[in-house]
């Protein structure tokens, strides 16, 4: 649950979903607010930098990736950062919160919280980099291994030897997964869980593929998504199709100009969709949609890689966030609530039946879990 290191640039292209209403974030405005940002706070972060397992090129990436939140934020909420409040007389409207999961460095919640924006971030091991930031930002870093709450209600946690996290996060809390590994395809469902009636807004740029258990797992590429194939993703006869495929497609043994070929196809559109990134994607995008989230595409581009991010509840947070902030709990909406628990149950034990059921699930991944708590622990102290 460690964020990778990747080359990812500032190229930021938002892209409709089908024929959807509302306002689309402009990257224009996105390229604007990343300038303002890199022009405030790369040089410092350079100087500062402590990370030996990361490039500095690595506080480009989570600058732009606060811009493209900003300006989301933007057109979500009506919030504006703290540099725009002190020159305008009016009022902005209050922000809900966010946490970052498997915050890594710690760099996006600081300039985050830097711009105005409160919220959180948590990770499996404490970094060097968060010694780094003023006391205020620190102290809304935290080191927690994270148990998801359907593994937690089956298992005896009793002298795990670190602090957890549950996934429990305050009604409206904005989540935030980039390269969160483990927690890609489980930050829809935590999104649900946390708030049944009302599931809490996630942005999501995968990376590394894992099932539920955390174990590395290839999922099939996506299919045409018609109203037939929708029918057919409910059916387990059909899933145990999808999942005999080969979890590591490779050309055959020493065929590297087929793999030179897969490589490059992988950088276009039309290729990252069937890589394991894009069948990662589809997946999350899959289970989001499964639960009841309306999912939106944006895609994160540089000159020689492509990543896709998502975005679920935009619309329905945009759409009622000035309406109605409070709680949520008229019968209508419990009834609601209930159907969506009983979904996400649904998938949860259906994606687990894969590593041998919840239990098992649950077991392996609190094994591994611990495992990169210790391990991070030793890397980073040694550093």
């Amino acid at each position: 649950m460690e964020r990778r290191s990747t080359s990812r640039n500032v190229s930021l292209d938002w892209v409709e979903q089908g024929n959807r209403d509302g306002d689309i974030v402009s990257a224009h405005l996105i390229q604007n607010t990343y300038a303002r940002l890199k022009l405030q706070y790369a040089e410092k972060l350079r100087q500062n930098w402590v990370e030996q397992l990361e490039s500095p090129n690595q506080a480009l990436e989570q600058l732009s990736l606060a811009a493209c939140l900003i300006e989301l934020w933007r057109s979500m909420y009506g919030t504006r950062p703290a540099t725009e409040q002190e020159q305008s007389l009016k009022n902005t409207a209050s922000f809900p919160g966010f946490v970052d999961l498997a915050c890594g460095n710690g760099i996006l919640v600081y300039v985050l919280l830097m711009e105005g924006y409160k919220g959180v971030g948590f990770d499996a091991c404490r970094r060097k980099s968060w010694e780094t930031f003023p006391v205020e930002i620190q102290e809304c870093l935290e080191e927690r291994i994270f148990i998801p709450r359907p593994f937690v209600d089956v298992l005896d946690l009793q002298g795990i030897g670190a602090e957890i996290h549950t996934g429990d996060f305050p009604d409206n809390t904005f989540i935030i997964s980039d390269h969160a590994d483990e927690l890609t395809v489980w930050t829809p469902i935590l999104a649900a869980l946390s708030s049944p009636s009302s599931p809490l807004p996630f942005f999501v740029v995968p990376c590394c593929s894992r099932s539920l258990a955390g174990s590395s797992y290839r999922y099939p590429p996506p299919k045409e998504r018609g109203p037939v194939q929708k029918s057919l993703d409910g059916d387990p006869e059909a899933r145990k199709v999808d999942d005999s495929i080969e979890q590591n497609l490779q050309p055959a043994s020493g065929d590297l100009k087929a793999l030179r070929a897969i490589k490059i196809e992988e950088k276009t559109e039309s290729g990252f969709l069937n890589s394991m990134i894009g069948s990662l994607a589809a997946k999350t995008m899959g289970v989001a949609e499964e639960i009841g989230f309306n999912v939106e595409k944006t895609w994160l581009r540089t000159p020689g890689a492509i990543n896709m991010a998502l975005i679920g509840g935009r619309q329905q947070v945009t759409g009622e966030w000035i309406k109605n902030r409070g709680p949520r709990d008229s019968p209508m909406e419990q009834n609601q609530a209930d159907a969506v628990l009983k979904k996400i149950m649904e998938v949860v034990e259906r994606e687990c039946s894969k590593d041998g059921g919840v239990q098992v699930a649950a077991r392996l991944w609190v094994e591994r879990t611990k495992s990169l708590h210790q391990e991070q622990g030793k890397v980073h102290e040694a550093k």
